[in-house]
C-alpha cells in the first residue's frame, strides 16, 4: 500500500543556535498529576559555562503565573522538583479540555543578563493502567485508567501521510489530526514501520487530546517476524529509542513506548512463522526496556504490538485466556449479519491494537491515478489491483450478488458501504464489553499512497471513506 522511498538528509525543522559556551542543555521535565489534582514538576538541565550563574524559572498558562522561583544553575543540575501546583489536569479526547501550560527555564549571568532560554510547553495528568474486568489471571492490564476516570481507547493507527515524509506539510498534519479528532479518537499509534513523526505531530497531539502510542522503528516483514539479536543492532536501535524519548517524552500526549510492529515467532517457540509475539526476554526488548526504564519512568514499555500469548484471536480459543492485545482481523469473509457478527459477540481480547476491512478510494480517485491500466475488474489479475491483493474483494461482490459489478462506480459504492458496517460491528461489539475490553484501534488511518482498495478509511487526498462517519457515530 505505500512504497519503500529512502530519503536522506533533514527532515524536519532546522535552526542555528549561536552561543558563547553558556547554555542550558538537555532540559528534561516531567509533569504528573497526584489523586488530589495537584500537579508536580520535576526539572533538570545541564548548564554549561555557566559560573555563579543562576536559573529563572517559571510556570503559567497564558498569562497566568503558576509559579515562578529563581535558583543557582547548580540545583537545576541536581534537579528541581516543585509540587502543590494549582492545575487542571488534561484529558483525552472526549472525556474534557486539554489545559496546556508553558515552563519557561532562563539562564541569567551575574548581573541579570539573559544567556539562553528554554521553553517547554506540557500538561498534567495521571495515567495508570489495571487489569480489565475478568481478565485472565496474570494478563497484562489493558484498562487505561486517566485522572482516576477508566477511558475507552479509541482511535487509528498511524501510518505516514507520504512516503516522502520530509515533504509533508504542517497543514497536512492538521489535517489529518482534525479529522480523526472530530471522529472521536483519542489514541493514534504510530506504527513501527515507520519513523518518528515531526515534532509538529505531537504538539498537535497535545492540543487535540490525542494520546500517542509510539513504535520504535522495528517491523516485522511476513517473512522474517523475529526481532535482531546481533549486538551490533542492538545498541544502534538502542540509541535511536534514546532520540525518541530524548526528543518526545515532555509531550502529555505521549503515552506508551512499544519495541516494534508484529515482532514474533511461532506457538512452538521457533525463531519464524508466526503466532506467538515476542517478550521481554528477547535481548533486544530487554535492552529497550531498559532504555525507556531508565529514561522515562513514568511511561508505559510493550514488548510488541501485539503482544501476550497469541498473535491474533482466533474463534477457536474464545474463552481460553489467551486473547490480550491482539491484531486482526483486516477482513470481513461471508455474510456480515452472520460470520463477522458472530465472531464479534464472542470475542474477549483485553485489547485489539489492529482491526480492519478493506474498502475502496473514490472511483474519481482510481481512475486519476490509474495510468494505462484499466480500471476494472477489481480482480488479481489486474495489476492496478494485484498491488494490494490482499484487500480485494471482488468475488464477495459476485457472491453476494450473483453477478459481476455493472462499472467501477458500482463497485466502489458496495465497498465503502462494506467497510463501513464491518467496523462499526466490531467497534460497537469491542465498546459495548467495556471495561471488559480496554480499546480498539482501527488499521489503519489515512493512505499514503493511491491504492484502488485498502484498509485506511481516509483516502490519498485526505477525504474519509463512509467509515468514518460510521465509526464516529460510535466513538462519539
Amino acid at each position: 500500500w505505500m512504497p519503500r522511498l529512502v530519503q536522506t538528509g533533514i527532515w524536519d525543522d532546522v535552526e542555528l543556535q549561536v552561543s558563547d559556551g553558556t547554555e542550558i542543555a538537555e532540559l528534561v521535565c516531567t509533569a504528573s498529576l497526584d489523586a488530589g489534582g495537584q500537579g508536580a514538576l520535576d526539572i533538570r538541565a545541564d548548564v554549561w559555562g555557566a559560573e555563579d550563574a543562576r536559573v529563572y524559572l517559571t510556570l503559567t498558562r497564558g498569562e497566568r503565573v503558576i509559579r515562578e522561583e529563581a535558583r543557582p544553575a547548580a540545583d537545576l543540575q541536581a534537579g528541581i522538583h516543585w509540587d502543590g501546583l494549582a492545575v487542571e489536569p488534561w484529558w483525552p479526547n472526549g472525556a474534557g479540555p486539554q489545559p496546556l501550560y508553558t515552563l519557561r527555564c532562563r539562564l541569567l549571568d551575574r548581573s541579570g543578563a539573559e544567556q539562553d532560554m528554554i521553553e517547554r510547553r506540557m500538561g498534567f495528568k495521571n495515567l495508570r493502567w489495571e487489569q480489565c474486568e475478568g481478565a485472565p489471571a496474570g494478563a497484562d492490564p489493558w484498562l487505561c485508567v486517566i485522572n482516576g476516570r477508566p477511558i475507552f481507547l479509541q482511535g487509528v493507527n498511524w501510518t505516514p501521510i507520504r512516503a516522502n515524509f520530509a515533504d509533508v506539510t504542517g497543514e497536512q498534519y492538521r489535517q489529518r489530526l482534525v479529522l480523526y479528532q472530530r471522529m472521536g479518537c483519542n489514541i493514534l499509534r504510530v506504527w513501527g514501520g515507520a519513523g518518528l513523526e515531526k515534532e509538529i505531530f505531537s504538539s498537535l497531539c497535545d492540543e487535540l487530546g490525542l494520546l500517542v502510542w509510539q513504535e520504535f522503528p522495528l517491523s516485522s516483514s511476513g517473512l522474517d517476524n523475529w526481532p535482531p539479536e546481533d549486538p551490533a543492532v542492538i545498541a544502534e536501535l538502542g540509541e535511536i529509542a534514546r532520540s525518541y524519548i530524548v526528543r518526545r517524552r515532555h509531550h502529555v500526549s505521549c503515552c506508551v513506548w512499544c519495541g516494534g510492529n508484529e515482532l514474533q515467532g511461532s506457538l512452538d517457540g521457533d525463531r519464524v512463522g508466526s503466532g506467538k509475539p515476542v517478550d521481554a526476554t528477547h535481548p533486544l526488548i530487554a535492552h529497550l526496556a531498559r532504555i525507556v526504564t531508565e529514561m522515562d519512568p513514568t511511561h508505559r514499555f510493550l514488548p510488541a504490538s501485539s503482544s501476550g500469548p497469541r498473535f491474533m484471536a482466533a474463534a477457536e480459543d474464545f474463552g481460553k485466556g489467551l486473547h490480550w492485545d491482539v491484531h486482526g482481523p483486516w477482513q470481513a469473509v461471508g455474510d456480515l449479519e452472520q460470520e463477522w457478527t458472530q465472531y464479534w459477540e464472542h470475542d474477549d481480547a483485553l485489547f485489539r491494537s489492529e482491526t480492519g476491512a478493506p474498502g475502496a478510494s473514490p472511483a474519481a480517485l482510481i481512475e486519476q491515478y490509474r495510468g494505462t491500466w484499466p480500471a476494472v475488474p477489481g480482480t488479481t489479475a489486474n495489476p492496478l489491483w494485484n498491488r494490494v491483493s490482499w484487500w480485494i474483494e471482488w468475488a464477495e461482490f459476485v457472491r453476494e450478488h450473483g453477478r459481476e459489478p455493472g462499472d467501477l462506480g458500482e463497485y466502489v459504492t458496495w465497498s465503502r458501504q462494506r467497510q463501513a458496517r464491518a467496523l462499526a460491528i466490531a467497534a460497537r461489539a469491542c465498546k459495548e464489553r467495556f471495561p471488559r475490553c480496554g480499546g480498539l484501534i482501527i488499521w489503519m488511518g489515512h493512505d499514503g499512497f493511491p491504492c484502488p482498495t485498502n484498509t485506511a478509511i481516509v483516502d490519498f487526498h485526505g477525504e474519509p471513506k463512509p467509515a468514518v462517519a460510521a465509526l464516529a457515530a460510535i466513538f462519539r
